[in-house]
């Protein structure tokens, strides 16, 4: 069908307290980690009992009715950003930011009714954390334009020096770019190779080749990438709800790391404080992972490329563990098939990600049980453990003890040249749009889905 035409409004409903802007020479790299990853989603929409709107189950659009990018105040590189220092004559790809997209400048919205959806409850006392509902067609929605994203999410990982992207490792979040071939980059609003688009049935997380579209070889292929300044502990649940890109090299990875960021203030430095209580990167000595969904592709595994939910705490950095983490509940029905031996197991799943959209819920327990769930559209399909060695700090705002958090992130990897029997790659598989990954909302709460095991 045709894109709609839709106007969507430019405002911002508030900002964020600014940081502390103190003057302080950033490390040159504030931690680095291995490899992320060694290979370890019914589309009921979750804002129930929301009035405006309409907001509940089955109430969001389809994407197969939309389509319309939604409206934009203005163009161009934001103040305080600078392009690439070396462009490449008449390459278009290489008009990418060089910095960090920092200081972040509009609160996460709450929205006090918001429930995960699929007839999932919370236990009582949950309250929501955030909700972020994207998509200028999309009934509800707070996060309408590009320029939203840039206000809301940074952009890159939390390793490396958060002030330069530009040749760091925060560019590119891997080790080897031999192995993992997207770098994450990111645009002016504008652009026309922006990789971080607001379209009216969601936010658009684009991937393409560089070197003017030509150049797709590992550590070529620039993505977008989208990083949420919101601290998860065990404790708290989180939804996405996405369609993944198509084809054979996609790789959409939805995974939280160790350690959190808050936003500094205008022109304050990302660094400030850097190793003290009063940080503003708070960094763990211990590092690991949670896959809510790597979205890894098993074709190795006889597995159609986004059927597959990659879901893992894998124990590649050397952590101190009580007991290592493991699976304790796989779901082997209602069409999911559990890959035992697979190195690490998955789940095959009875759909394609990339053929509508999907709700991920990860239930992290609070409860001491050290227990993590994943439900995809209302249904319980893993369990697992995992314990929480993190390292504590002395919040000052409050003067409380409390660990080191972990950060959500959100990724287009694209790409990856570990796709067996995949033809050779050309800029988004010759299909506009061809390597998007769409995400609709995203939602935090403080508290539990009640019962978990009654999902099954």
């Amino acid at each position: 069908m045709g894109a709609l035409a839709v106007a969507c409004s430019t405002s911002s409903p508030g900002a964020l307290a600014p940081g502390d802007a103190a003057a302080q020479d950033a490390p040159a790299d504030a931690a680095t980690s291995g490899d992320r990853d060694t290979g370890v989603g019914a589309s009921d929409a979750g804002l129930q009992g929301i009035d405006a709107g309409s907001y509940g189950d089955g109430a969001r659009t389809d994407e197969a009715s939309l389509g319309g990018t939604c409206a934009d105040g203005g163009s161009g590189a934001p103040p305080g950003f600078m392009l690439p220092p070396e462009q490449i004559s008449g390459d278009t790809t290489s008009t990418f930011l060089a910095t960090p997209n920092w200081p972040l400048t509009q609160a996460l919205p709450v929205i006090a009714a918001a429930e995960p959806g699929d007839k999932l409850a919370l236990a009582a006392g949950s309250t929501n954390a955030f909700s972020l509902v994207m998509g200028c067609a999309q009934p509800g929605a707070n996060l309408t334009t590009s320029q939203q994203i840039r206000d809301v999410f940074f952009m890159n990982y939390i390793t490396g020096n958060l002030n330069n992207t530009f040749g760091s490792p925060v560019d590119t979040g891997q080790g080897n770019n031999n192995t993992f071939a997207a770098v994450a980059r990111h645009y002016a609003v504008g652009d026309p190779n922006d990789l971080h688009v607001m379209e009216s049935d969601g936010m658009h997380l684009r991937a393409i080749c560089s070197r003017d579209h030509t150049d797709c070889s590992p550590g070529n292929v620039w993505g977008a990438m989208v990083r949420l300044p919101f601290e998860w502990r065990p404790g708290t649940t989180l939804k996405v709800r996405y369609r993944s890109a198509p084809g054979a090299h996609q790789w959409n990875p939805i995974w939280l790391f160790t350690g959190s960021q808050a936003s500094p203030g205008p022109g304050g430095n990302p660094y400030h404080g850097f190793g003290t209580d009063g940080s503003l990167l708070r960094y763990s000595n211990t590092s690991f992972e949670i896959d809510w969904n790597d979205n890894y592709s098993r074709v190795s595994q006889g597995v159609p490329t986004g059927s597959q939910l990659d879901y893992g705490t894998p124990d590649i950095y050397g952590t101190a563990w009580t007991t290592a983490p493991h699976s304790v509940y796989w779901s082997n029905a209602s069409g999911y098939v559990y890959h035992a031996n697979a190195g690490p197991d998955f789940e095959q799943t009875p759909f394609d990600w990339a053929s509508s959209f999907h709700d991920l819920v990860g239930n992290w327990r609070g409860d001491g049980s050290n227990l993590i769930d994943v439900f995809v559209d209302g249904m319980l399909v893993v369990t697992s453990y995992m314990e929480y060695p993190q390292t504590t700090y002395v919040d000052p705002a409050d003067g409380k003890t409390k660990t080191v958090a972990m950060n959500l992130m959100i990724g287009n990897q694209a790409i990856p040249s570990f796709a067996p029997g995949a033809p050779s790659a050309t800029d988004n598989d010759g299909t506009p749009d061809g390597w998007t990954m769409v995400v609709q909302e995203i939602s935090g709460w403080y508290g539990n889905v009640d019962n978990p095991e009654s999902y099954k």
